[in-house]
């Protein structure tokens, strides 16, 4: 993550101005090793060569699979499994926390893949979303065993793959998706504490809001969305108002408030432009309920939550000038549009501007006290 290296930064530039002497800067740098890999720019590249090389390397058996015998293809596709994995926990006990990612996402592009393959080679009868259960199942237990955060996020990624294809008309057991997914996220949540991974938590995070919408939409039902809608509210407002109490009980307090405040905006925005609510004096009430949320986050936990803090500007700011677009706009030509939205943008900037001191004052005060 960008995060700590910033924190180190800031770490050096306090030490150098003698705010904190080296020990405490010592203790600092060593509390922020301890929190998960810290994702640098040679990080990210391994990951992305990674995901390459497993592409490149299974076109290529793809490209020549049918001139080769069957016992060669499924050599090959071992020696991908056998391979990443085992040259992963071989560099993972050299204490390489990179290589040994890259080559797991290697294997497990490779398990993907045989599943696939084999499947075409014996002619197994199946459907896609049953072919990406199996290979998250499959992305799962390794990431168990070998406690890996790459493989979690891979498996969270892949189910989302599964989600999406549980939508077609030819998948067996069409609807499983709707006691999978839940269950999948219980266990998963489990093993994202027992592997310390931080960006899993992001993707499974926004797995839920994915099958959110998916539910909604496939089922045409509300009440999925009036559950996903009391539950942001009450994780942004445990943020908001008991973020301590939040923390102990999650260790992810600014993230879950975040993401709650998030949910409750999407169940509102799907409200908002539904076709069944197309009447205008219905989509502008819900129009006021989102700006007053988006008010609602900045006033209570925008000076120290930046995710909400950031995403209610730009909720606020998309809001305003839809709602400008819907009414204002239908009744003036284009110039008068134009002048319309202009002068909006610019006091929207001197919204932003004026909140934005303060809520520094407010963070600056608050940190003071602390």
């Amino acid at each position: 993550m960008i995060i700590p290296w910033t924190v180190r930064r800031h770490v050096a530039r306090w030490q150098r101005d003698g705010l904190i002497d080296e020990v405490t800067a010592d203790r600092l740098r060593k509390d922020i090793d301890g929190h998960g890999i810290s994702f640098g720019l040679g990080n990210v590249l391994a990951i992305l060569g990674a995901i390459l090389l497993g592409a490149a390397l299974l076109s290529l058996i793809a490209a020549n699979w049918e001139v080769m015998p069957r016992l060669v293809r499924v050599g090959l596709i071992l020696a991908v499994l056998w391979g990443g994995y085992v040259g992963g926990a071989w560099r993972a006990s050299r204490d390489d926390k990179v290589f040994s990612e890259a080559l797991y996402l290697i294997a497990a592009i490779g398990f993907g893949a045989g599943i696939a393959l084999i499947g075409q080679m014996y002619h197994l009868s199946g459907d896609m979303a049953s072919a990406a259960l199996m290979w998250t199942g499959g992305t799962v237990v390794a990431a168990l065993f070998l406690r890996s955060p790459a493989l979690v996020s891979a498996g969270i990624v892949i189910a989302g793959i599964y989600l999406l294809a549980s939508q077609g008309p030819e998948t067996a057991s069409r609807l499983s998706y709707l006691w999978l997914l839940p269950t999948f996220a219980v266990m998963t949540a489990g093993l994202i504490w027992y592997t310390r991974s931080q960006l899993a938590r992001h993707f499974l995070a926004v797995l839920l809001l994915l099958f959110v919408c998916v539910v909604h939409f496939d089922l045409d039902t509300n009440a999925i969305l009036a559950i996903a809608l009391f539950t942001g509210l009450a994780l942004f407002l445990l943020d908001a108002l008991r973020p301590a109490d939040l923390n102990r009980m999650t260790g992810w307090s600014v993230s879950l408030g975040a993401y709650g405040f998030l949910a409750a905006h999407m169940v509102l925005m799907i409200f908002q432009f539904d076709g069944y609510m197309n009447d205008r004096p219905r989509e502008v009430l819900l129009g006021f309920a989102i700006l007053a949320l988006a008010i609602a986050g900045l006033a209570l936990s925008g000076h120290r939550n930046l995710a909400v803090r950031w995403s209610a500007y730009l909720i606020f700011c998309a809001e305003v000038l839809y709602l400008a677009f819907e009414t204002i706009g239908t009744m003036i030509g284009t110039a008068g549009f134009f002048l319309t939205v202009g002068v909006l943008v610019l006091l929207l900037a001197v919204f932003v501007i004026r909140m934005e001191r303060r809520l520094q004052k407010k963070s600056l005060i608050e940190g003071v006290s602390i």
